[in-house]
């Protein structure tokens, strides 16, 4: 199954909103609208100064995860920022080249209040 860019919001922002997330980005094939069945859905949350405990952050990855019916890749933006490994630094290369805001705090009110 391939989903498309507002499916993954729409499962995203509920989500987002329960945890408190300044924002979420999707990156990779689906952010290139390259997806195939084949594809997985990479997914990174920002966590920037949110209290969240490691348990939380697991939660809401199997939350994310649970959503959808294909591997979902969950990664958390400041992790991406600080890599230093190889892939790391490629993946930081692909994540800011393609990333597609899916969901940030008080966008939903913006749009309503626009409208």
């Amino acid at each position: 199954m391939v989903y498309a860019i507002e499916e993954i919001k729409d499962k995203i922002q509920p989500i987002a909103e329960k945890y408190k997330l300044p924002i979420v980005y999707l990156f990779g094939s689906y952010a290139r609208n390259e997806a195939d069945d084949e594809s997985d859905i990479d997914i990174a949350v920002s966590v920037q100064d949110l209290d969240i405990t490691g348990f939380e952050l697991l939660d809401l990855e199997a939350e994310i995860k649970s959503s959808f019916s294909v591997p979902v890749d969950f990664l958390v933006v400041e992790d991406i920022e600080l890599g230093k490994s190889p892939i790391a630094i490629q993946v930081k290369k692909n994540f800011e080249k393609e990333k597609v805001k899916l969901y940030e705090t008080g966008s939903v009110r913006k749009r309503l209040l626009l409208s």
